[in-house]
């Protein structure tokens, strides 16, 4: 979860929808369909402190405060209460291997800016950022407000220090991230495939470089499914690339109707 930047030479656009004609199986399902207000505390764990944009605010969060399930959703929360920045975030404990889609039904309550929202994949056991890569099926900043970005990081892209990664080169720039819609991203020996809502977006593709074995490290490691309604704002004295946190805007919440994970053949 990075700064973004379209290097078209790895992509290729499309807008074909999921082939009928693959053998597929759903191998993980979670609908938050559950009386408890927590989610699966056996499959999902709350996410932790990090130093970074995305989970630097989850440090004055007591527990499961800005996490809930509710009404059959789960509801992540970006808030300010008492002074202090508060954000909601888990991540799966299990990770999958290749040839698996993961599919999230989802929705932001409102555009809330310096809002920093994403749906995303990391590796299990990897190396060091981002030599093990990233996987982006959504994300959310102000300064977009009606598009979103799904983007692959890889150590062949970012290098030692860079930040940016592949993103969706054609997005929609009339998206309505408040409304409900199926973010997916697939992993084969051949591609990371982008969709949302059934329609193919992009594909990051693996080039085969025989010199360059960290170009495509996606089917290396098993990856786990991040979900997070997070902020911006001003790390080290640096603004974030979701901006400036706006507090009038706050609270918002990033809602999950399910999360699934279809093995393909």
């Amino acid at each position: 979860m990075k700064s973004r930047l379209i290097l078209a030479l790895f992509i290729i656009t499309s807008t074909v929808v999921m082939a009928d004609s693959k053998k597929e199986k759903t191998i993980f399902l979670d609908e938050f369909n559950s009386s408890e207000s927590i989610p699966n505390p056996k499959v999902w764990k709350l996410a932790e402190y990090l130093n970074v944009a995305w989970a630097r605010h989850f440090k004055n969060v007591n527990e499961y405060e800005n996490v809930k399930v509710e009404n059959g959703y789960l509801k992540l929360k970006a808030s300010k209460d008492d002074g202090l920045y508060k954000t909601g975030g888990i991540h799966t404990i299990k990770g999958f291997g290749k040839n698996t889609r993961v599919e999230v039904k989802a929705r932001l309550t409102k555009r809330a800016r310096g809002a920093f929202p994403a749906i995303w994949q990391m590796p299990i056991g990897g190396e060091i950022w981002p030599r093990s890569g990233e996987i982006d099926l959504m994300e959310w900043i102000q300064n977009t407000p009606y598009e979103f970005y799904q983007t692959v990081h890889t150590y062949y892209i970012n290098g030692d220090t860079g930040s940016a990664g592949v993103t969706n080169p054609n997005r929609d720039s009339n998206f309505d991230v408040t409304q409900f819609h199926v973010y997916a991203a697939e992993r084969t020996d051949e591609a990371v495939i982008f969709y949302v809502d059934g329609k193919e977006t992009f594909r990051y593709k693996n080039m085969n470089l025989p010199k360059e074995k960290l170009q495509f490290p996606f089917c290396d490691y098993n990856f786990d499914i991040i979900l997070n309604c997070s902020l911006g704002g001003v790390l080290n004295g640096q603004p974030t690339w979701a901006g400036i946190i706006h507090d009038e805007d706050l609270p918002v919440e990033l809602w999950v109707d399910w999360v699934k994970v279809i093995e393909c053949e």
